[in-house]
């Protein structure tokens, strides 16, 4: 997947809201994450982008109490919500059909997908990853980090810092923390420790004006907020453009009964 940097989705909005790039505090930081974590699950959910788009084989299993065929759904991206079931690889023959499937979960075991075909023993799967939301602060070496914590950090100067270091490139980014990290132990000197949040490229620039439309809308400058959201539209409709109209990415014809 073609993904952006955090930083660039930050320093384009902060242009956008007539905000100083090069004098960036904590509260504003704060301020512009929140907005563009909000604006990146908006988009994320919006439509079946591949960049967050998986297909997946599965097979079933007959629960021995209701004697209905299900199966779990399981990625190390996370499950987002299932957008079809098919009895075969839609990707490999147009044959394949939709099945009529039910999610259901008790509260303690994992969700399962029940599927409408008692004889589907396997098939596959589509389903949006999760989204992971945007809420870490600057990076500090000083403290240690648990398991689920997430920090803003720049593996351009291997430091946290909201600003570029002259001479090195600036790529700063989310980290999630999935083993605890000592005190030093950062996204550079102990990669294995945490996970980049990637940001999709195609999310970028509605990001960036979307966030900046939000901060006009805090400041009370309602005006301003009605042109940088008709922009950030803009720009989410010329993604959508190139999906649909100039890729052509929509779902192949069924061609077992075509009459």
């Amino acid at each position: 997947m073609r993904t952006t940097d955090f930083s660039t989705v930050l320093f384009e909005g902060l242009q956008y809201a007539g905000q100083d790039r090069h004098n960036i505090r904590s509260e504003t930081f704060s301020q512009f994450r929140d907005f563009c974590s909000a604006r990146m699950r908006s988009v994320w959910e919006l439509q079946n982008w591949p960049e967050v788009v998986r297909l997946v084989a599965f097979t079933s299993t007959t629960d021995p109490v209701t004697s209905v065929p299900y199966f779990t759904p399981v990625s190390s991206e996370g499950i987002g919500e299932i957008l079809g079931v098919f009895n075969l690889n839609p990707q490999q023959t147009t044959k394949a059909m939709s099945v009529g499937f039910e999610l259901s979960d008790d509260g303690i075991n994992a969700p399962r997908v029940v599927i409408g075909q008692k004889l589907l023993e396997s098939g596959w799967y589509r389903f949006r990853i999760q989204f992971t939301p945007l809420f870490g602060d600057l990076y500090l070496s000083t403290i240690p980090y648990y398991v689920g914590a997430q920090a803003y950090f720049d593996t351009g100067s291997n430091t946290g810092a909201y600003m570029p270091i002259a001479g090195r490139p600036h790529s700063g980014n989310f980290y999630t923390c999935l083993v605890n990290a000592n005190a030093g132990e950062s996204p550079a000197t102990a990669p294995s420790k945490w996970k980049k949040v990637s940001i999709p490229y195609i999310f970028g620039p509605y990001m960036s004006w979307g966030s900046a439309a939000d901060w006009m809308v805090s400041e009370g400058n309602v005006e301003g907020a009605a042109v940088l959201e008709q922009k950030s539209n803009i720009v989410l409709d010329l993604e959508l453009d190139k999906l649909l109209r100039q890729q052509g990415q929509f779902d192949k014809i069924n061609m077992t009964n075509t009459y």
